[in-house]
């Protein structure tokens, strides 16, 4: 018995997008020297963070240069992968978009539970500073498969022999780097290890959502 030509639809895909700031090494420069004595100096806020500290979701109204910048440059990305719907097919346009973002600063075993960020589209991490993470160091950011395990549920042993698909029910991870964008849609369930490095992992989340 022969078959004619395979094809192979991947449905559903879930975009993330990663991109290095150009503009990074001021930038995290003036990030760090504003907000590291901050955390050590306020008490924060606790939500999915299991230790370390969080600043209030206001870091996109700061008027420190280079928060401004920085939120220019993560809303340029969101705006450049957002179209709407129309009768006549998707349309790339400039949208109004709400915006809030926090700066987290974890220090060694902080780490955040496994969550997705209601009432956005879009959200992203920046890493201003890696800490050194990876590897044994953890702090590694996880990515949840939406669909749950049932790829798994099966035999965990299985595993589909098509490229991009390997990893169908499992998690995919992203290790930080001082400088890495990584945006998402806020419906994907996400996690971040336990943090073992040398000094702390700070990065800033964003949320973007239409007003």
């Amino acid at each position: 018995m022969s078959t004619s030509e395979l094809t192979v639809h991947k449905l559903f895909s879930t975009p993330l997008l990663l991109t290095n700031v150009d503009e990074a090494a001021h930038i995290n420069q003036a990030l760090l020297a504003h907000f590291l004595p901050k955390a050590n100096q306020e008490s924060g806020r606790k939500h999915t963070n299991l230790g370390g500290w969080q600043s209030d979701d206001d870091f996109q109204l700061s008027e420190l240069p280079a928060a401004q910048e920085l939120c220019r440059i993560v809303s340029g990305v969101v705006q450049s992968a957002t179209a709407v719907l129309t009768p006549g097919g998707l349309v790339e346009a400039s949208l109004p978009m709400r915006v809030n973002a926090w700066v987290n600063v974890n220090p060694p075993g902080a780490s955040n539970a496994l969550h997705g960020h209601a009432g956005a589209f879009w959200s992203a991490v920046y890493y201003v500073d890696d800490g050194d993470a990876g590897g044994d160091n953890g702090g590694e950011l996880f990515f949840h498969d939406p669909r749950g395990l049932l790829p798994a549920m099966h035999d965990p042993l299985l595993r589909f022999r098509i490229e991009g698909c390997v990893t169908a029910g499992y998690t995919e991870k992203i290790t930080p780097q001082s400088g890495l964008l990584v945006v998402f849609p806020s419906w994907l369930l996400h996690a971040v290890d336990p943090f073992h490095g040398n000094r702390p992992r700070v990065s800033v989340a964003f949320n973007f959502g239409t007003p």
